[in-house]
């Protein structure tokens, strides 16, 4: 058990090493090289591959890698997609022997003709979302992998490699669009400049100003993130008992502390949206929903909030509600952000998610009313800016940064609704909002 524990530990260490050393890589390409090269080596595989999913669901070879750091010229056929659709599609990780003589692959086209043996493949998950995959192989030797090589490399692309890349990729896009803001901004400067000097030169600096403020938030919010990865890998670790079992105050301060960095997490995810939109970098990916069956599912994941004793969870829903065309998973985040601030100023009474359809004006309306302390009509008009805080609670203004409402009405607009509150102190608070049908 003493052995087991130090292995664990090892490992934990290697891991942190190589999150800390991803964490200050920016770049894709780098990052994917490196991740790759730490994959076959953690494992000893002969070949590597890391495979991103587009937004349209098909596969993009990111990096192709063989033992001691060569780049591969193998083509997308030289690996077995079947293999790596079950994987991604299901968000497991998978080890095949001998693939070739496996029941569940042995008919596959790409099994067969590259007569394949020891595969192992893990997705990289980020954010509760798929994002790709690690697949890595000996293709003449059976049985070159053990049950005991799928966990590390498993904790090695979930808890790190994933992250990473997901910021390097969102580092990537956000560089390309400051460069490009940057670009136009430039050339309607020249334009101006012919007109006045000193109009060209108040523009100037704006555009500098811009600049520099945007790379600074897009830098803060990579440097942050990765850290705080790192924070919840090795909290989580110690939480789980993977270095060994805790006494009972000592586990309790390991979960005070994982909720605290989720906590600020959180915060800096606010951050980052609010910086997202302002570069343009959100698009609403908008389906048709069921809405009754959607709020219904919000209901259920709202009694998991850390709700006061004295307060009670309702759902009124006016049928029949129709279907609607949103981005579930913005209009999810808007919908837990009112939650959230309604389970903060509520200590008892009840707290009532609602809706209905309105005929007239074609429009859903929905709303998150609570008991709580109410707000003066004299702040009402502030609630959606951002940055702004009206609560009196010394206390409770620490742990927010004035983001969630102004976030709210961001994607509510986004999606073509409006959003508003009716309240009077100490009679609680009903946040409304509509979405066109």
């Amino acid at each position: 058990m003493v052995g087991a524990n130090v292995v664990d530990q090892n490992l934990l260490e290697h891991m942190l090493i190589i999150s800390r050393h991803m964490a200050e890589m920016r770049n894709l390409g780098p990052l994917l090289t490196y991740v790759i090269d730490e994959a076959i080596k953690l494992v000893g595989a002969e070949k590597g591959y890391i495979v991103l999913v587009r937004d349209d669901g098909t596969f993009e070879f990111m990096a192709k890698r063989g033992q001691g750091g060569i780049d591969l010229e193998d083509g997308e056929d030289q690996i077995s997609t079947s293999v790596l659709n079950k994987v991604i599609q299901s968000g497991e990780p998978l080890i095949l022997r001998d693939a070739i003589n496996d029941p569940s692959f042995s008919e596959a086209r790409s099994v067969v003709a590259l007569g394949l043996r020891s595969i192992m493949c893990v997705p990289l998950i980020a954010s509760g979302k798929t994002i790709g995959g690690i697949y890595v192989e000996n293709r003449a030797i059976r049985n070159r992998f053990k049950k005991e090589d799928l966990s590390p490399l498993t904790l090695f692309a979930n808890q790190a490699a994933a992250v990473a890349i997901q910021n390097a990729v969102i580092n990537d896009k956000l560089e390309a669009i400051v460069a490009d803001r940057t670009k136009a901004l430039q050339e309607r400067s020249r334009e101006l400049e012919k007109a006045h000097d000193e109009l060209e030169k108040s523009w100037t600096e704006a555009v500098e100003a811009n600049r520099l403020r945007t790379v600074w938030l897009s830098n803060l919010a990579h440097d942050l993130r990765a850290p705080l990865n790192i924070v919840t890998m090795t909290l989580s670790a110690l939480e789980k008992g993977s270095l060994g079992e805790l006494n009972t105050e000592q586990l309790e301060w390991v979960t005070k502390s994982l909720t605290a960095v989720q906590h600020t997490k959180n915060l800096i995810d606010n951050l980052f949206d609010i910086f997202k939109i302002e570069a343009g970098a959100i698009t609403l990916h908008q389906t048709e929903v069921n809405l009754e069956s959607f709020l219904r599912d919000i209901y259920d994941v709202a009694q998991g909030l850390p709700w006061h004793h004295d307060v009670t969870l309702k759902l009124d829903l006016a049928s029949p509600l129709p279907a609607i065309m949103i981005d579930p998973v913005r209009m999810r985040q808007v919908l837990i952000n009112l939650l959230t601030n309604a389970q903060k100023f509520t200590v008892h009474g009840t707290v009532r998610i609602h809706a209905r359809y309105d005929r007239a004006s074609q429009e859903v309306v929905i709303g998150i009313a609570d008991t709580g302390e109410g707000i003066s009509t004299d702040k009402l008009g502030r609630l959606f800016q951002r940055f702004q805080q009206v609560d009196d609670d010394s206390d409770r203004r620490r742990l927010g940064t004035g983001l969630g409402l102004a976030i709210c009405r961001e994607f509510v607009e986004m999606h073509g609704g409006r959003i508003w509150v009716e309240s009077q102190v100490g009679q609680g608070a009903d946040f409304i909002f509509t979405l066109p049908v």
